[in-house]
């Protein structure tokens, strides 16, 4: 009896070692679908390089939905985390093209008023409260 108890606990230490597997990564799944997705709404596509960082994190969500059916879940879950990453970059990516554009409009206006102000003829100027009351 004492043998097949120590049969029987060394089976199932056995089987929680090799067999146990991760459960499946469904948030982080979804999390990095989400994430490309709003990637894509943002305008990563048509951004050079945020696209690579977007195509990345679409090849990966693949990868991982083959690690799922494979049963390799945490294999999956850290795929997963690089797509969500990659997806991120690509974010990043597009908003710093989009405020370098926003930032570039400003120095034209500026530039532009800066012109106007120097072309500005010397008596059309208003004069100070100092130079009126110095009459």
């Amino acid at each position: 009896m004492r043998i097949a108890v120590g049969s029987v606990i060394a089976s199932f230490a056995l089987v929680t070692a090799c067999g146990g597997s991760a459960p499946v990564p469904d948030a982080e799944h979804t999390k990095a679908l989400a994430d490309i997705r709003a990637a894509e709404e943002i305008g990563a596509a048509q951004v050079p390089k945020a696209a690579l960082h977007l195509k990345m994190a679409r090849d990966q969500v693949a990868t991982a939905e083959r690690l799922i059916a494979d049963g390799e879940n945490e294999d999956a879950s850290l795929v997963l985390a690089r797509a969500q990453a990659d997806a991120d970059v690509a974010i990043a990516l597009s908003h710093e093209v989009t405020l370098r554009t926003q930032a570039q409009a400003m120095r034209e206006k500026i530039d532009k008023l800066k012109k106007e102000a120097a072309a500005m003829p010397a008596h059309g100027q208003v004069k100070s409260k100092d130079q009126l009351k110095s009459k």
